[in-house]
């Protein structure tokens, strides 16, 4: 989705200059020629239909020859991002929707990727959703089922089939993440169960407010643990 929207306003943006450009070159033509606008605005089609650009403006239709390119390769990446981003939605959604019962992890880091191995060792059914396309394609190849979208995006949920999904992992790096992670989640099934990381010990109530069953912070946990060692050795 944020592919898309970046594609788009490159798109938007070279549409603009290439008008611009066209627009001025035909104003030159029309005036050096003394002839019509709209006579002139042919006059440039032609060169560049034929690249014919032998007149005393051929340094600048040449350029806008090289324009016209460089703004078709905008066009071919926005319209590769939107088919991807509509396509590849429904293909996922068909994916989500055979899925019941199962665990939905949002990220699938270090944490994410423990996770699932867990409840996958458990017979558990997962889910991960992860943004990345070379840490997604990674988990695809441990075996772990993989919807490649992000989790900060409502619609993702949806196609993850939250609605029949006993519960979620928020594994995601950032707390602010994680946050928008647990709030689209209850958004899409109120009485789903959710679990969540959290980096912040100041953190912790925002989580519950937002819906959060239980937060985890992997420092203290992994400390607490360590401690517990320590002193069982002593003993």
């Amino acid at each position: 989705m944020d592919q898309m929207r970046e594609n788009g306003q490159k798109l938007i943006i070279a549409a603009v200059v290439l008008l611009i450009i066209f627009l001025l070159i035909t104003s030159l033509i029309s005036e050096e020629e003394k002839i019509g606008f709209i006579l002139a605005m042919k006059t440039v089609g032609i060169a560049l239909e034929t690249f014919h650009f032998s007149s005393s403006f051929g340094i600048l239709l040449l350029f806008l020859s090289l324009f016209l390119g460089v703004f078709a390769v905008y066009l071919l990446e926005f319209l590769i991002s939107f088919l991807r981003d509509e396509f590849g939605g429904v293909i996922y959604m068909a994916k989500g929707l055979r899925f019941r019962n199962h665990y939905i992890i949002c990220g699938g880091g270090r944490i994410g990727e423990r996770v699932a191995s867990l409840l996958k060792e458990k017979g558990k059914k997962v889910l991960i959703v992860e943004n990345d396309d070379v840490r997604s394609m990674e988990l695809k190849k441990l075996g772990f089922n993989v919807i490649k979208e992000n989790a900060l995006d409502e619609r993702t949920f949806k196609m993850a089939n939250a609605i029949k999904a006993v519960g979620v992992f928020a594994a995601l790096g950032q707390d602010v993440d994680n946050f928008i992670a647990v709030l689209n989640a209850k958004e899409s099934n109120k009485n789903i169960k959710i679990i969540t990381r959290c980096n912040m010990l100041k953190n912790v109530n925002k989580f519950k407010e937002l819906g959060a069953d239980e937060v985890v912070l992997p420092e203290i946990v992994g400390a607490d643990r360590m401690v517990y060692l320590s002193e069982k050795h002593e003993k």
